[in-house]
């Protein structure tokens, strides 16, 4: 558990707007599917559909933003990025 952690928080040293944009998007995720299981008749098909546009823009960014970062930090010497 620690080394997923200190991976993680490496990660989130290197490209910190792509990891807030996973956690966001993460957050995203559980509320929409929060909604669609317990507020069925609460909220309008127009709204849950314009949340679920919300998350696949942020998924879109998050995928984006990684890529480039990962791209862009690329350092052959870091072992915690390499297999």
């Amino acid at each position: 558990m620690p080394a997923m952690l200190e991976n993680l928080f490496h990660r989130a040293n290197r490209c910190p707007f792509a990891c807030f944009l996973k956690v966001l998007l993460s957050l995203c995720v559980i509320y929409a599917i929060h909604i669609a299981i317990f507020h069925q008749v609460d909220v309008s098909p127009y709204l849950f559909v314009l949340l679920l546009a919300l998350v696949g823009v942020i998924a879109s960014l998050a995928v984006a933003f990684h890529r480039s970062c990962w791209l862009n930090n690329a350092d052959p010497n870091d072992k915690l990025t390499h297999h």
